[in-house]
């Protein structure tokens, strides 16, 4: 506790002075793109000043444009978009949020929670078995949207993808664990809410759930990965190695400067190596 106290404020510092000495300095064609988690109802006004902040930086890029990013056809940014994995009920009141602001997002799903008769117990045994108990409180912190819910965010324009059939997949997987996992998700989704799902997002960390036949079963099925890996999409450019920078909206300022910068981006390069070898 206190080691991760003592982390979090050489990064808030480090954070502050990377961004007092210059700002976010990116290119025109740059994309961050944004990982975040829980957003509860009583963050809200936190969420709204985070908007705000990083609006003052960079132009919002809505979920459809994604491929014209990719097609280098969006060349007057830099660009922020918007991500959140699992699939919470307490993202409804981000998807609100946005929506009102004329901003879409990405939502990543997990078909397994749900359709599981016990969202709460499956969250904490499969997706998140560690809380903060000061920012979850709620059921709906804990809990699936409903299809309900999620056939909504579709009708304000926002896009979901596939986090996985059940957050369970891992660099161990075999090759039928790999098609239910990948494969399987993207057609439950599809058939769920008749919609083309051409995204996915991997789990946990890239390459601890990520093994060589998951890397060709995402190329084969989808248009765009979404990794852990924080980087520059715009020097990449590469769709199916999306970069994303992992935020939340109970962080410090400084914290969430730090994981906006690029002072921490190399010590990842290994592992990015590590994930473009797999055959």
């Amino acid at each position: 506790m206190v080691m991760g106290k003592i982390a979090d404020i050489i990064k808030s510092s480090i954070g502050h002075l990377e961004f007092f000495s210059g700002g976010w300095k990116y290119r025109a064609d740059e994309l961050l793109v944004l990982c975040m988690h829980s957003t509860p109802a009583d963050r809200m006004k936190s969420f709204a000043l985070i908007t705000d902040d990083l609006l003052k930086h960079f132009k919002p890029l809505h979920p459809s444009q994604l491929e014209s990013y990719y097609l280098g056809e969006l060349q007057h940014g830099p660009y922020v978009l918007f991500t959140f994995d699992d699939g919470l009920k307490n993202n409804l009141h981000v998807a609100e949020f946005l929506h009102s602001r004329g901003l879409g997002a990405f939502f990543f799903l997990v078909p397994d929670f749900i359709s599981s008769n016990d969202q709460i117990l499956y969250y904490r045994k499969n997706i998140r078995p560690i809380v903060d108990p000061t920012l979850d409180k709620l059921d709906e912190d804990f809990s699936a949207m409903s299809q309900e819910d999620i056939l909504n965010l579709l009708k304000q324009g926002h896009q979901i993808g596939s986090h996985t059939m059940s957050h369970l997949l891992r660099n161990t997987a075999s090759l039928d664990e790999v098609n239910r996992e990948v494969v399987e998700s993207q057609k439950m989704l599809q058939s769920w809410f008749g919609c083309n799902v051409s995204s996915f997002c991997s789990v946990i960390q890239t390459t601890i759930s990520v093994n060589a036949m998951a890397k060709s079963a995402i190329e084969q099925q989808y248009k765009f990965h979404f990794t852990t890996f924080p980087g520059l999409n715009g020097m990449e450019k590469n769709p199916r190695l999306i970069f994303r920078r992992n935020i939340e909206v109970n962080w410090s300022k400084g914290k969430i400067r730090f994981a906006l910068g690029q002072w921490d981006l190399r010590r990842w390069k290994p592992q990015i190596l590590h994930f473009l070898s797999l055959r």
